[in-house]
C-alpha cells in the first residue's frame, strides 16, 4: 500500500519543527543547554515563542527529541548495514568500520548528549530502553551472529551476550571519543575494535564460509 502524501500545511508544519530543532542544536552545542532558553531559540530560529511551545511543551522536551531523532538516524544506518549485502563476516565488518564516520557526521548531538548524561543520566538511561529503534538494532545483530554461528563461521558464543558486548564497546569507545573528535585516531581504534571482534568470533576453519 503506498504511503499517504502529506499536505502542503502537514509537510511545512515538519519543516518549520526541523528548523526549530537544528536552531536549537546550534544553540545548546555552543552555550550549552542550561545557558539556552525557549526564548533564545524563539529568537534565532525566527518563530514566536508560543509557536516553539506549540511544538514541544519543554525545553527538557526538545532536547529530547534531538538526541532521539538523532538516536533514530544513526541505528537505521547501522540497521541497513547488518540487513544489507555480503556474508554474516563482512556486515559485522562493516557495521564497525562505519561508526568513526557515523561519529564525525554526528558529532555535535553526540557531544550534547554526553555532556547531559551527568545532570539527566537517569532519566536518558530509562528513556534509551525503552526505545525501539536500539531495540531492533539488538536484535538484527543477535540475528546476524545467530546465523553466522549456524553457518559455522563464528564460534558457538551467546549470541544476545555477544550483541551486548559489541553494541557496549562501540557506543562507550564513541562516547569517551566525541569531545576531542580526530578521525585518524577513532579510526584506528575502530580498526582494533574490528579485530578483537572478528578474530575472536570467527573459526579458524570458517574464515571463508558463506
Amino acid at each position: 500500500m503506498a504511503k499517504k502524501q502529506l499536505s502542503r500545511k502537514q509537510r511545512e508544519r515538519l519543516r518549520h519543527r526541523q528548523e526549530i530543532l537544528d536552531t536549537a542544536l546550534k544553540l545548546f552545542s555552543g552555550r550549552g543547554f542550561h545557558n539556552v532558553s525557549m526564548q533564545q531559540i524563539a529568537e534565532a530560529s525566527e518563530f514566536a515563542v508560543g509557536t516553539i511551545y506549540n511544538f514541544f511543551a519543554s525545553k527538557e522536551a526538545l532536547f529530547d527529541e534531538l538526541t532521539k531523532s538523532c538516536g533514530e538516524r544513526i541505528i537505521n544506518e547501522l540497521v541497513v548495514i547488518l540487513k544489507g549485502a555480503g556474508n554474516e563476516v563482512e556486515r559485522l565488518t562493516d557495521l564497525i568500520r562505519h561508526v568513526p564516520a557515523l561519529l564525525e557526521e554526528n558529532a555535535e548531538i553526540v557531544k550534547l548528549y554526553v555532556s547531559e548524561l551527568g545532570t539527566r543520566g537517569a532519566k536518558i538511561s530509562k528513556s534509551r530502553n525503552k526505545e525501539d529503534f536500539h531495540i531492533i538494532l539488538d536484535s538484527e545483530l543477535q540475528k546476524l551472529l545467530d546465523n553466522g554461528i549456524r553457518k559455522g563461521v563464528f564460534r558457538k558464543v551467546d549470541p544476545k551476550i555477544a550483541t551486548l558486548a559489541i553494541n557496549s564497546t562501540i557506543e562507550t569507545l564513541a562516547f569517551e571519543n566525541v569531545g576531542l573528535f580526530d578521525k585518524t585516531t577513532v579510526t584506528e581504534m575502530f580498526d582494533k575494535v574490528e579485530q578483537f571482534f572478528i578474530d575472536g568470533l570467527l573459526l579458524p576453519e570458517g574464515q571463508g564460509n558463506d
